[in-house]
């Protein structure tokens, strides 16, 4: 797997330069910047430099207050400079003073590193000029070859830059991702040279750095524990959620984390758990409008409705910390008078959510969620133009939606309106041709204006979506009672005959990666570890999944067969991939 922050060419701008140089490749980096004072320096001084370049003073003057206020420079490079230097955060590389054009050796005298230069008139472009610390000048040269090389496949190359600039990283204020990225990139290096013992202290280290503490690790590993014996509610199971219980309270963690793992454990039916462990998230970060969200979601989606409604209307009442993006915080706002108002809808309080939807509206006056949550509420409480009307300006605002498509559909068909509900309805199923209300629609509005024949063929695939829909979820709901009754023979002692059961739930849905992850859980309980170790093998050997609790699985099989060269193997990988799935846990949602 290659390096996360992997990243494309980079092309100089002759005009800047005397003579020709070869800056490397740049990455983004996040840096607050802080003028200090001004040092003397010489012309033939050894410098690092990035660069914002704009058409107006105006512009520059405002970019530049904004990255005195701590904005990064190198996102407001990336975001606003012409410069072609834009794409790589406004790096330029390593030169001498002597080097650049006089207009820009007359900006740099006087800038100490880590300073940030007045606006800057050059023809008719303005500058900010920011000069690097050496060291992280030296981080970013030693990094990009180690970048270059690794893109290229050269493994051995990589790591010696890689080691090379892993100084240097350290010595930068605050310690954030830049670190994190070289730590991650020579732990790849190593691995991908197959050598584990040194890959592995090294993802420990960047997970630990990332994910908020020293013994983020350890937590990880408790975290597995406990979701590989979801299924299996015995001792072993109790013993798993204490240790995981111990570490998370003995140890300071970031919100992200707990955010994730409530996700994680969420995922895995253990629905107490992630709430919580959300539970105590709120209580740490008081004033985190993120944590209280994800609190409140899990409520929702744990049909815990009443709870989850008391925690979004908590948050209103919040107040926004300082230097939170007001723009951000209206975002924040719209969507949780969305949730509101859909909860109250569930709860069939529709004044209560046509209140919450206008208020959203109030937030978010383009918003197109409230425009469909408006239509619905009206819908139900029998208003139907209003209804129409709301979900009309959906359509309008999205042509490609597939909600006010079919909300325009459905409110036409009440009033009658069959020829408008016929192609609403055809426009729903041009979007989404396995949507069966759609169909549903269709059929009923062509039988009403008597074409018969079209409205049973609507109807038919009406109803073979229906039984495909029925068929998918009994498919789920089997694969769930199956695993759960393996699971309750294990647990009565019936250790041979819950392994039967996998082995029959297995060759019954064969792509089932839940069916073979308990299994092997099973067979590894009952001592059979080479068993174990194979079954985990065949889930990646079919491609069904890499999920981070199989790799995770294997090296402890493989450790309890003894073959640590094996083990330690499984767990790089483990580490690598548990970081991804931390990751996308926190960008996913609930439903």
């Amino acid at each position: 797997m290659a390096c996360d922050n992997a990243v494309g060419g980079f092309s100089p701008r002759s005009v800047w330069f005397e003579r020709g140089l070869k800056p490397p490749t740049t990455l983004l980096i996040f840096f607050a910047l802080l003028a200090s004072p001004a040092l003397s320096q010489t012309l033939q001084e050894q410098v690092g430099l990035r660069l914002i370049a704009v058409r107006t003073e105006a512009e520059a003057t405002s970019l530049l207050n904004e990255i005195q206020s701590g904005q990064s420079f190198e996102e407001t490079a990336k975001a606003h400079s012409t410069d072609a230097s834009a794409k790589d955060g406004g790096y330029l590389g390593i030169f001498r003073v002597t080097d650049l054009k006089p207009d820009l050796q007359r900006a740099m005298i006087g800038l100490s590193p880590g300073q940030i230069s007045p606006v800057t008139r050059i023809g008719t472009e303005f500058l900010i000029l920011q000069r690097l610390t050496l060291e992280e000048a030296n981080w970013i040269a030693s990094y990009n070859s180690g970048l270059d090389a690794f893109q290229n496949g050269r493994y051995e190359e990589a790591i010696r830059y890689f080691s090379e600039s892993l100084p240097n990283a350290e010595k930068l204020k605050p310690a954030d991702y830049r670190l994190e990225d070289n730590l991650h990139g020579l732990a790849e290096a190593y691995r991908l040279q197959k050598k584990y013992n040194e890959a592995e202290p090294l993802y420990r280290r960047y997970l630990a750095l990332h994910w908020g503490g020293p013994n983020v690790p350890d937590v990880l590993d408790r975290l597995c524990a406990l979701v590989a014996v979801s299924y299996f509610r015995d001792s072993q199971f109790a013993e798993a959620q204490k240790k995981f219980e111990e570490a998370v309270y003995g140890t300071a963690l970031s919100e992200e984390l707990y955010v994730a793992m409530s996700t994680v454990l969420f995922k895995a039916q253990l629905i107490n758990q992630a709430e919580a462990l959300m539970d105590r998230a709120t209580q740490l970060f008081p004033a985190s409008k993120d944590a209280r969200y994800r609190q409140a979601e899990l409520y929702r989606s744990g049909t815990k409705a009443r709870k989850a409604l008391e925690v979004f209307e908590y948050m209103i009442r919040m107040k926004t910390p300082p230097g939170v993006d007001p723009a951000v915080d209206r975002l924040k706002q719209k969507i949780v008078y969305q949730r509101i108002g859909g909860i109250h809808g569930d709860l069939g309080e529709l004044d209560e959510a046509v209140s919450a939807y206008k208020k959203e509206l109030e937030v978010s006056p383009g918003s197109l969620e409230a425009r469909l949550g408006l239509g619905y509420a009206y819908l139900q409480q029998g208003k139907t133009e209003d209804s129409l009307n709301e979900y009309s300006l959906a359509a309008a605002a999205d042509p490609k939606s597939v909600l006010a498509h079919f909300g325009v559909a459905d409110a036409n068909l009440r009033m009658g309106h069959f020829k408008e509900a016929s192609t609403a309805a055809a426009r729903v199923i041009e979007l989404d041709a396995g949507h069966a209300k759609a169909h549903y629609v269709l059929a009923t509005a062509l039988a009403r204006m008597g074409s018969q024949d079209e409205s049973e063929r609507q109807f038919e695939i009406f109803r073979k979506i229906e039984e495909d829909d029925r068929s998918k979820t009994d498919r789920s709901r089997n694969i769930t009672v199956g695993n759960r009754d393996a699971a309750a023979k294990l647990i009565e002692g019936h250790g041979d005959e819950a392994v039967k059961m996998f082995l029959t739930a297995i060759e019954t849905f064969p792509d089932s990666v839940t069916a073979y992850l308990n299994l092997g859980t099973a067979q590894s309980k009952l001592g059979q570890h080479k068993e174990a170790a194979g079954t985990f093998q065949k889930i990646l050997a079919q491609d069904i999944s890499d999920s981070f609790l199989v790799s995770w699985s294997l090296s402890r099989e493989y450790q309890y067969m003894g073959d640590m060269e094996a083990s330690r193997r499984h767990h790089v990988v483990y580490l690598q991939n548990i970081d991804l799935a931390l990751r996308e846990a926190l960008d996913s949602n609930l439903d």
